[in-house]
C-alpha cells in the first residue's frame, strides 16, 4: 500500500554534496536523489559512482532514500541505484505497462545481487506524456511494486505545447486522470498545482504552499520539491 504521509519529495542533484546537505538539514519527507534532468551530461557517470554512499548515508540518518533516474539510462542507473538502504526508484516519463514491469524485473534481479530485501524496493512513476497519461491506470497496476503515481510538466509541455498565460483547465484534467488512477488501485498521488511563473524551482514559500494546498483539495498527497525552501510550505499545504 501506497504511503500517503509523504508529502515532500525534495529533488537533490546526486553529484552535488552541498546540495544533499541542505536537504538534510530541511528534513523533507524523502530525498530524491536525481541522476536525471538536475545532473549534467559529463558528471552523470561521477554521479552513479557515487550515489551508493549517499543513500547509505541517508538511511543511517532515517532519511527516506529513492533515486530519480533517467529514462535514456534506466538501465545503467536503476543498477547504480540498487544498494541496500535504498526506499525506492522515481521512474519518470512511463509510457507503458511493458516497461514498468521491465524495470519491475530489473529491480527484482538487483535486489538479489545486491542483498537488498526481496520485495522492498518501491517505484514511483511520473506521467510526463501523453502516451502516459492515456495508459495511467494500465501504468499504475504494471507492477506490485508502484505505490505513487504523479505528474510531471517538463517532457508534457514540450509534447503538448506551451500552456496558455493563467490557463489550467488541461492540466486541472491530467492531472485529475493521474488522481483517479492513483486512488482508485491504492497508490499515492503526487502532483502540485503550480501557477505560471512560479513553477519548480522558482516558486517560494508563499507559491508553494498554495501549490500544495489546491492539490490536496484534488486529491493529492504530496509533490516533488525543487528547492529546500518548498519543503516546509509543502509540508503545511499537505497537512490535513
Amino acid at each position: 500500500m501506497a504511503d500517503n504521509n509523504r508529502r515532500s519529495w525534495m529533488i537533490v542533484p546526486a553529484h552535488e554534496p552541498d546540495a544533499l546537505a541542505r536537504c538534510e538539514a530541511a528534513r523533507p519527507d524523502v530525498v530524491v536523489l536525481d541522476l536525471e534532468y538536475s545532473v549534467p551530461p559529463r558528471a552523470k557517470e561521477a554521479a552513479r559512482e557515487g550515489i551508493g554512499a549517499l543513500i547509505k548515508s541517508l538511511d543511517e540518518k532515517q532519511l527516506a532514500a529513492f533515486v530519480r533516474i533517467d529514462r535514456d539510462t534506466r538501465w545503467a542507473d536503476v543498477r547504480a541505484a540498487m544498494v541496500r538502504g535504498i526506499r525506492g526508484i522515481v521512474f519518470p516519463g512511463a509510457d507503458s505497462a511493458e516497461e514498468v514491469a521491465e524495470i519491475g524485473e530489473l529491480i527484482a534481479a538487483m535486489e538479489r545481487e545486491r542483498g537488498v530485501d526481496p520485495g522492498t524496493t518501491e517505484l514511483v512513476l511520473m506521467l510526463e506524456s501523453a502516451r502516459g497519461f492515456w495508459n495511467a491506470a494500465a501504468i499504475a497496476q504494471a507492477s506490485p511494486r508502484v505505490t505513487a503515481l504523479g505528474v510531471g510538466r517538463i517532457d508534457l509541455t514540450m509534447q503538448l505545447g506551451p500552456l496558455p498565460q493563467n490557463e489550467f483547465r488541461f492540466y486541472r484534467f491530467l492531472m485529475t486522470r493521474a488522481v483517479v488512477a492513483a486512488r482508485t488501485f491504492g497508490k499515492q498521488p503526487l502532483g502540485a498545482l503550480w501557477r505560471p511563473g512560479s513553477r519548480g524551482g522558482v516558486a517560494g514559500r508563499d507559491a508553494s504552499a498554495r501549490a500544495a494546498r489546491e492539490a490536496r483539495l484534488m486529491g493529492f498527497s504530496g509533490c516533488v520539491c525543487a528547492t529546500a525552501e518548498q519543503v516546509n510550505p509543502v509540508n503545511e499545504g499537505f497537512a490535513a
